[in-house]
């Protein structure tokens, strides 16, 4: 059995969604010359790097990230594999159809792979991304899919100021994986996928480490 890293490296300086949200920060504060041990410093939002993220990031009084049940952290996973996509190219729901099987089931995660990741650390990697047409989400939620995992950063055309399709994902408390990275390496799937996110009390998601095995563990 093969276990797939999917989780993007977090470092100081990275790519940011913007105001608000801070610069990511790593810095040592202790060394073993000085005090005999190594530390650092880390400065983190909940949108750091590969995170995992619930309802309440736009429904307020949802369930936070520490509630969630660890088992809805372990899913059965397919993978839609879609042609690379260029900065700012629309993603369709006939394409999304044509790649993932009849055998997808309700409740399932759904990784949505367009090789975007390679532009991890570039400066278009948020503001110039790939995103999905308003059909493509109006899919998403019709076939019920549990946890959707993406290898772009954003869903929504980032030149628009909206939360439109985040909400109609949202609305019934499904689960938001993104960005990640190395999803070409993992086929088409079923496979399990393991997000494990920091359990942190009272916010709407944490950074996470994600795994992809090749087989299925779970019902």
């Amino acid at each position: 059995m093969r276990v797939l890293d999917l989780s993007g490296p977090i470092y100081n300086g990275m790519w940011s969604y913007g105001a608000p949200l801070p610069y990511v920060r790593v810095e040592p504060i202790a060394s073993l010359e000085k005090v005999g041990w190594s530390g650092h410093l880390l400065q983190l939002h909940t949108l750091a790097g590969t995170y995992l993220e619930t309802a309440d990031h736009l429904f307020p009084g949802r369930e936070t990230i520490a509630e969630v049940s660890i088992d809805r952290f372990i899913k059965k996973a397919w993978v839609a594999q879609l042609t690379d996509k260029e900065k700012w190219e629309e993603i369709t729901a006939d394409e999304l159809n044509r790649a993932v099987g009849a055998d997808f089931k309700s409740g399932d995660a759904l990784l949505i792979a367009t090789g975007w990741d390679q532009f991890w650390g570039h400066e278009d990697f948020v503001q110039g991304c790939p995103f999905f047409l308003p059909e493509v989400m109006e899919w998403i939620v019709e076939k019920d899919v549990g946890l959707l995992g993406l290898d772009i950063p954003s869903v929504q055309d980032p030149r628009m100021d909206d939360n439109e399709l985040n909400r109609l994902f949202f609305a019934k408390d499904r689960l938001l994986l993104a960005p990640l990275v190395g999803l070409r390496n993992v086929g088409k799937g079923p496979g399990t996928l393991i997000a494990l996110p920091l359990p942190i009390s009272g916010v709407c998601g944490t950074p996470c480490r994600a795994v992809y095995l090749d087989e299925v563990i779970t019902k």
